[in-house]
């Protein structure tokens, strides 16, 4: 399933996250090797000023692929990442007048 057709956010946050074994030793030393073989990105995504109808279809696609994977498309870079919704909730704060503002992070897989 892909994104829904939505405005773009206001901002974004992208991380790169790639995570890493560490041993503590007595004498101070530390000994580290990567989890993964791959890293993953993460997106924040924000929106400051959503209409009515967008928070209705944002709601209406997450409840429907919330625990699925689909496809985004980065907005600037327009590259397609297949991810999934991070949080298990889409809090929404109303906004005066008839807009809301939404933040949900994706995680690549």
């Amino acid at each position: 399933m892909a994104w829904p057709n939505i405005e773009s956010p206001s901002s974004m946050t992208e991380r790169k996250r790639k995570g890493q074994i560490k041993s503590d030793f007595a004498a101070g030393y530390v000994q580290s090797r990567a989890k993964w073989t791959r890293s993953r990105k993460v997106f924040e995504l924000s929106w400051k000023g959503m209409s009515d109808a967008d928070k209705e279809t944002l709601e209406a696609f997450f409840g429907d692929n919330i625990g699925d994977t689909f496809i985004w498309a980065h907005p600037l870079s327009d590259t397609s990442y297949t991810v999934r919704f991070v949080e298990d909730e889409l809090p929404a704060r109303y906004v005066p007048y008839n807009h809301w503002q939404i933040d949900l992070t994706l995680e690549e897989q």
